[in-house]
């Protein structure tokens, strides 16, 4: 379970740096931020780690997994909405 808990961490990790790095390419200027990078990388770096855990179960569950945590995206404007005006 080690294994595990650093595979999926680190999965986590690594995407959370990518969307501070790369969150101004993908995110909307006026919602531009540290944090809007990190949480929109933490949302896409769970998803995949989550679907990366799910592969044991079979390739049908590991999709859903994924999509079940992507469909939180749909929430993200939201929250970059809130950062924006602290």
């Amino acid at each position: 379970m080690i294994l595990f808990g650093l595979i999926d961490n680190a999965v986590l990790l690594v995407c959370l740096c990518l969307g501070v790095e790369f969150g101004p390419a993908l995110i909307p200027h006026r919602y531009q931020s540290k944090a809007a990078g990190a949480a929109l990388g933490a949302l896409v770096g769970n998803a995949l780690s989550d679907g990366l855990a799910a592969i044991p179960l079979g390739l049908r569950p590991a999709l859903e997994v994924s999509a079940g945590c992507l469909a939180v995206l749909v929430a993200l404007p939201l929250a970059f909405r809130r950062l924006a005006r602290q």
